[in-house]
């Protein structure tokens, strides 16, 4: 998670929770966080091939490393994690059967006993528990060890592994759902060493789809598994091409043409000519992510809360999100998307309805900074012309503050640059800002806040500090019951708000352009970590 920002960062060098119905692209869904639906139609059969877009080529089908919206979205179609998110954001078995905490510090998991690697062999406690101490181990390098960070052992008995922790961790369930509860076969990866999870080493899982082959800088491919332990997904596209594909335009084109039959789309700006193509849906769906304006550091002009709330009273959402999503992104109420909530939905839901929804009020905001004693003081925005989206925000932040009184500027950089912002100190040091969209692992407010509001939290850029915060944060974390849980990231959320450590531009949903000949797939963002790609398949007519 250390790079969730940088990985978004890299996206753009290119870029609710609804019911069950199905997605229609005929009708345009609502402009609020409730009625999108988080998935499609089903399919009424087989199809033989399908090519599917990524924003850029595969780097690592190791989970441990994988935290890019390429790299999720192939490894959730080959591998299987222990538990497994639904559309809707609740948890569900994967290759635990069940799960549950027989003392606050202990998670207990039964495996599965009818789960197999694609080579046959069963998926075995020993493979989970070297699956999960690869996390722990710091020569993997993985990026969820500080996810995992109360874990102190873990150990197997016949189909039972338990996981003892420092501390309650009633979030681990929810990390268990996603890249860090994905079970490798431990004979495999540790013959393959080095090259595990590389084009040279591939990988071994247990999923819908099996690794075919893998071409750098040309595509991934994988096959149906006909044998899939699960019925309930056994895959109808019998093989599938992962492409990555840089340039809007292109995406556009293969889109029109066939070439490309699906995107999860990250870059928005050919939304809008997306739409009005015949050859395809544009589905909406719920999404974890939210666009921010993020600070390098709380040294400068930004460590003033009045400064962070009277440039979060200065920006224009509504004509923003206009602009960039036709209108169908969200304002927000909350620090995080609604899409979040995979738990006590009507609690959450409560407490979007009794909050304001951020509102520009110009006049407000220069009383703020008049106050604040920052009328005349620099604040410098790292932006970079080559990333459309990243430019736009910029820009419109850059207005936002000049309009309030400070002296804003751009510190451009190139696209390949602008990721240092998210993993250089240094790059940091020459800006005061930057934006960019991010999200957490599971469906949980918290699972993104805390990377930012713990001292060492993992997109705690700023070395931000807040003690109420963080004590409301732990207590959710040791919470075993889920309304109350819920209550705590409730209250977390005012906090963030009034503080403003970062501050939330707006809740995109999630875009998924899909050949009209196709359905089944949700709309969600669970396609980041659950098998999603298994029930795409033909659409009836």
């Amino acid at each position: 998670m250390a790079t969730r920002l940088a990985a978004f960062a890299a996206a753009l060098l290119l870029s609710a929770c609804g019911g069950r119905q199905a997605a229609d692209s005929t009708t345009k869904p609502p402009s609020d966080p409730f009625g999108l639906p988080d998935t499609t139609a089903a399919a009424a059969g087989p199809v033989p091939k399908v090519t599917w877009a990524l924003y850029r080529q595969v780097k690592s089908l190791d989970p441990a490393t994988a935290f890019d919206y390429p790299e999720n979205t192939v490894i959730a179609t080959l591998c299987d994690s222990l538990l497994r998110q639904q559309p809707d954001g609740s948890l569900a078995p994967g290759l635990a059967s069940a799960y549950s905490y027989p003392t606050p510090t202990a998670l207990q998991l039964t495996l599965r006993p009818d789960a197999r690697f694609w080579d046959g062999s069963p998926v075995t406690a020993a493979d989970v528990v070297f699956s999960l101490n690869r996390h722990l181990d710091p020569e993997t390098g993985s990026f969820y060890g500080a996810n995992l960070e109360r874990i102190s052992g873990i150990s197997a008995s016949g189909d039972t592994v338990t996981i003892s922790l420092s501390k309650p961790d009633y979030w681990l369930a929810g990390e268990l759902s996603a890249m860090p509860g994905v079970v490798v076969q431990e004979r495999y990866a540790r013959a393959k060493g080095r090259d595990f999870g590389t084009a040279a080493g591939g990988t071994m899982c247990s999923g819908p789809y099996k690794l075919a082959g893998w071409e750098p800088g040309a595509a991934v491919r994988v096959a149906a598994r006909p044998d899939y332990w699960d019925a309930a997904l056994r895959p109808l596209a019998q093989e599938i091409a992962f492409r990555g594909v840089s340039d809007a335009a292109t995406l556009t084109t293969g889109l029109t043409t066939g070439e490309i039959d699906g995107s999860w789309i990250t870059d928005t700006s050919n939304l809008a000519q997306l739409r009005r193509n015949p050859s395809i849906n544009v589905h909406l769906g719920p999404s974890m992510e939210t666009q921010y304006f993020i600070p390098a550091n709380l040294t400068g002009v930004l460590g003033d809360v009045r400064v962070r709330r009277a440039l979060s009273l200065a920006f224009d959402r509504r004509t923003y999100i206009s602009a960039t999503y036709g209108g169908d992104a969200f304002v927000p109420r909350m620090a995080t998307n609604p899409g979040t909530w995979g738990f006590a939905k009507p609690a959450f839901r409560a407490a979007w309805d009794a909050a304001p929804e951020l509102s520009q009020d110009l006049e407000q905001a220069k009383k703020l900074i008049s106050e604040a004693g920052a009328t005349g003081k620099p604040l410098v925005i790292g932006t970079s012309t080559g990333l459309a989206t990243v430019a736009t925000q910029a820009n419109a932040w850059l207005q936002a503050a000049n309009a309030i009184g400070l002296k804003a500027s751009l510190h451009n950089v190139s696209p390949e640059n602008y990721i240092n912002f998210f993993t250089d100190p240094g790059a940091r040091a020459a800006v005061d800002a930057f934006s960019t969209t991010t999200y957490g692992d599971y469906a949980d407010p918290a699972a993104l806040a805390n990377t930012f509001i713990a001292p060492n939290g993992s997109q705690n850029y700023s070395g931000y500090q807040n003690h109420a915060i963080l004590t409301i944060l732990e207590n959710a974390r040791a919470e075993a019951d889920p309304a109350r849980r819920a209550q705590l990231d409730i209250d977390a959320d005012k906090l963030i708000m009034r503080d403003l450590p970062w501050i939330p531009l707006a809740h995109p949903p999630s875009v998924l352009a899909l050949n009209r000949k196709l359905t089944g797939v949700p709309t969600s963002f669970v396609y980041m970590q659950a098998p999603w790609l298994a029930k795409l398949g033909a659409a009836a007519g």
